[in-house]
């Protein structure tokens, strides 16, 4: 910054100083008028005139670039602390904590074997240490422990562009040759590190194993040494002790490549900071010949990779889990409750009244959560409207039980700083800014959540949902306050959020690819009935049509009662009517409809 405003004082010195030059030269030009002839004075000036502008030219181009610079390095700077409490603060945490809830899981074991080998009356003391043991979560510990001091670690204010007096450009100029060069040496660079920091992740997920293998060793088991005969012989000290040192360098040597590989992260958000940064310039620059720059492409961003990570063990946890860890264990980008309940939402509930608002029965929403914590989808039948009120009721309570919300705690600051922006526009492009920042699995379940209830308030004159009532349902599950927040206060702001993403769902979520909400979607019985016995309908004839009787005998057609709005046809090559067949199969039924 001090450069940048050294090298633009210097610019309006010289400035300054060409102006006085030109004043003097235009006194002189004034005084000589009516003489012929130049004079030895004039030609002075003239001079002075030219030795100015050429100064003042370095001077200005000179500044040019040093505002490019500080641009760039307020880029960059912004995208090393975003990256610092974005990823580094939790990767810290769990590779500082790495293997210690195994260490305090053995510990335990073995304190509870020596006491179930003494038969005595400690079982419910015995029983409380195995809950403990069971309930022993690293990932929901962090996240409890961010709760609880959530003010350390929220997402910072961004670094703010202090202009120069009078110079009020807020973005990188593109000096199209300096530019240009500087983005393939940037591109290359970029090429470079990620390379580096790929060869890294291998070698600190290889020291990862190790470790793993060494913290996890099955020694807590204590029986044999409780048996009268043959009891086992005593480690030897040097063999413990070796144990012990390799133990020791092992963690050193996963500490050192842990550090290596978290500078190399930070150094690869930095340059693509300022890669996309001189992107942007060059794409919406224009050299002095007309022809428009045209952006570069850069890799799109990368999966997570989770420091501590261990080897899922059965079915993953559904209620109360993780959803990036739930996502990632079982293939699934949207998981099958949230599906399977938008989809019966979508069929049978959305015109009904109160969806989301009304309590369902608790009965109910115990049961579809067991069977969906059990792999089942227990919607698959439903056939009706009946129990809609405990499908959104099991939805809900889905999302609320989440260990990290969908919208994660260190966002929050920021998030309900965009809902004080006056500008609808700029509010929904910082709203987008922050999102895409989330991982990639998450914003795919959020696109498709905010499709679905983008299009339930499609229909508020019937279900009396529009968007600020949605936002009221789900925004303290989708975006809860921090406890040491007054919960009144912000609440309006929470909703606000809400209300904005839903309406404007398709401007901030992207389709760059992955599972999309569909707003028409087939029931499954169709389906089914479409393609038992290979019926293959067809559209039939006015002649076919006159003995048909009823609607409902209409061969493979199937008439939702709300015709106007909707025509479905079970035959799957029928799925999309033409309109002159469309027509005559609207004439026919009103046709039959009035016999």
């Amino acid at each position: 910054m001090k450069t940048y405003h050294a090298y633009q004082a210097e610019a309006k010195n010289a400035e300054a100083k060409l102006q006085d030059v030109q004043a003097q030269k235009k006194k002189l030009e004034q005084q000589l008028q009516g003489k012929t002839g130049t004079t030895r004075s004039l030609k002075r000036f003239e001079h002075r005139e030219e030795k100015r502008k050429h100064k003042y030219n370095e001077n200005k181009l000179k500044a040019l670039k040093a505002r490019n610079d500080y641009l760039l390095c307020i880029e960059s700077a912004n995208a090393a602390i975003n990256k610092y409490y974005s990823d580094d603060i939790t990767d810290l945490m769990d590779c500082m904590n790495f293997g210690y809830h195994s260490c305090v899981a053995r510990t335990m074991k073995m304190y509870l074997s020596s006491h179930e080998q003494l038969r005595n009356s400690h079982q419910r003391a015995i029983d409380r240490l195995n809950q403990c043991i069971q309930g022993l979560d690293a990932r929901a510990d962090k996240q409890k422990f961010l709760e609880l001091h959530n003010a350390m670690f929220m997402l910072p204010k961004k670094f703010e562009y202090q202009p120069y007096k009078g110079d009020e450009a807020r973005s990188i100029n593109a000096v199209v040759d300096e530019m240009t060069h500087r983005c393939e040496t940037l591109k290359a660079r970029l090429e470079g590190v990620h390379l580096e920091n790929d060869e890294l992740w291998k070698t600190l997920e290889t020291a990862e194993n190790s470790l793993m293998k060494m913290i996890s060793v099955n020694d807590h088991d204590v029986t044999l040494l409780f048996l009268t005969d043959n009891p086992p012989p005593p480690k030897s000290p040097h063999e413990a002790a070796k144990h012990k040192a390799d133990r020791l360098e092992t963690e050193s040597y996963y500490l050192s490549k842990f550090k290596e590989y978290t500078l190399s992260c930070n150094r690869l958000a930095r340059l693509q900071s300022k890669h996309n940064a001189i992107q942007k310039a060059a794409g919406e620059g224009i050299n002095n010949s007309g022809t428009i720059m045209r952006p570069l492409s850069f890799r799109a961003k990368p999966r997570k990779r989770r420091i501590g990570r261990t080897p899922p063990v059965g079915q993953p946890k559904l209620f109360g889990g993780s959803l990036e860890e739930y996502i990632d264990n079982t293939g699934e980008e949207i998981p099958l409750i949230i599906r399977s309940c938008i989809r019966v939402i979508n069929l049978h509930g959305i015109h009904h009244q109160g969806i989301f608002r009304v309590s369902g029965s608790q009965v109910e929403i115990n049961e579809f959560k067991s069977s969906f914590e059990k792999g089942e989808d227990p919607l698959i039948d439903m056939v009706d409207a009946s129990d809609i009120n405990s499908v959104a009721g099991v939805l809900k309570l889905y999302f609320r039980e989440l260990r990290e919300p969908l919208f994660p705690l260190h966002l929050f600051d920021e998030l309900i700083n965009c809902t004080r922006v006056e500008d609808p526009n700029v509010r929904i492009e910082k709203i987008k800014e922050l999102i895409t920042t989330l991982p990639r699995s998450i914003f795919i379940v959020m696109r498709y959540l905010f499709a679905f209830l983008n299009h339930l308030s499609e229909y508020s004159d019937e279900n009396m949902m529009d968007p600020y009532n949605l936002a009221i349902c789900f925004g303290p599950t989708l975006l809860p306050i921090p406890p040491d927040r007054d919960q009144v206060s912000y609440q309006s702001n929470v909703n606000d959020l809400i209300k904005t993403i839903i309406i404007n769902q398709e401007e901030i979520f992207l389709n760059d690819g992955g599972e999309v909400y569909e707003k028409w979607i087939l029931d499954n019985q169709d389906n089914i009935d479409g393609n038992e016995e290979d019926e293959v309908g067809s559209l039939p004839s006015d002649e076919e049509a006159s003995f048909c009787g009823k609607p409902e005998s209409l061969g493979n057609i199937f008439i939702i009662p709300s015709f106007p709005a909707c025509v479905y046809i079970c035959s799957p090559q029928y799925s999309l009517m033409p309109p002159t067949s469309l027509l005559v199969f609207i004439v026919l039924y009103f046709y039959v409809l009035g016999n």
